[in-house]
């Protein structure tokens, strides 16, 4: 399985609504804010959840290839993200805990198991659990890089940009603080990821879609999420056993 195709199946984010009320702003920002004041509303505006169900859309797009499926979506903070799959009928599940990324899909009767060292000699990027949740979150991947960032203004947006060993970070925020872009630069390699559609539950903001784009060379992996459903903080399950009889993807 290629470094694209993991990805692909391995990032989601979770989005949308039940009950939501849809809100615009057209506000400017304020560019006499103080670097620290603007990382203080920030951290005011973070989504704070214990667990989330999700229910929406996915359309995943690898060059001239589309797919769409529909995705649920569970996440106990901290501990795990669950998700299953379907084109009409259940096609696979993906099971994310702090340890260990598993997943098994239906057609094909396969499946992987990886901890985050093997995976991180897969995809060529350092990645670990909690990175994966702050997508989820609409949350900066890298908090330690984000508090790194130094910040400049443009009309309608707080901008914090960063470098280190050769990495490019951006994350840009509206005027209500809301993260609405974060994009990743090394060599060949981006990864740009839209927050957009934000509207609020419960007193907290929630983005209604995400568009993530990955390109390493001239090869170009999009995707692209619509919510439909979302409850937070209700008792969840996230039950995963990888079926008998599958053989592993590292094997063929």
């Amino acid at each position: 399985m290629n470094k694209i195709g993991l990805i692909g199946f391995g990032i989601f984010l979770l989005v949308g609504c039940k009950s939501f009320t849809p809100i615009t702003t057209s506000a400017t920002i304020d560019s006499s804010l103080r670097p620290k004041i603007v990382q203080q509303q920030i951290e005011g505006n973070s989504l704070a959840f214990q667990t989330v169900q999700w229910r929406g859309q996915a359309q995943l797009s690898q060059n001239e290839t589309r797919q769409r499926i529909s995705i649920t979506t569970r996440i106990k903070k901290d501990e795990a993200i669950w998700m299953n799959g379907a084109v009409i009928v259940p096609i696979g599940r993906l099971m994310i805990t702090p340890n260990t990324v598993q997943f098994y899909e239906k057609i094909k009767r396969t499946y992987a198991q990886l901890d985050y060292q093997a995976l991180e000699k897969l995809v060529d990027v350092p990645i670990n659990y909690y990175m994966l949740e702050n997508i989820f979150a609409a949350k900066p991947i890298d908090q330690r890089l984000f508090k790194r960032a130094k910040l400049t203004f443009t009309r309608n947006h707080y901008v914090w940009s960063v470098k280190k060993r050769g990495l490019t970070a951006v994350f840009e925020y509206d005027a209500a603080f809301r993260l609405v872009r974060q994009t990743f630069n090394r060599g060949t390699t981006r990864l740009e990821i839209q927050h957009a559609d934000y509207v609020q539950q419960d007193k907290q903001w929630i983005p209604e879609l995400l568009q993530l784009d990955y390109s390493e060379g001239d090869q170009t992996t999009s995707i692209q999420l619509h919510a439909k459903q979302i409850k937070l903080n209700d008792p969840i399950s996230t039950p995963f056993t990888i079926p008998s009889g599958y053989s592993s993807i590292f094997n063929k």
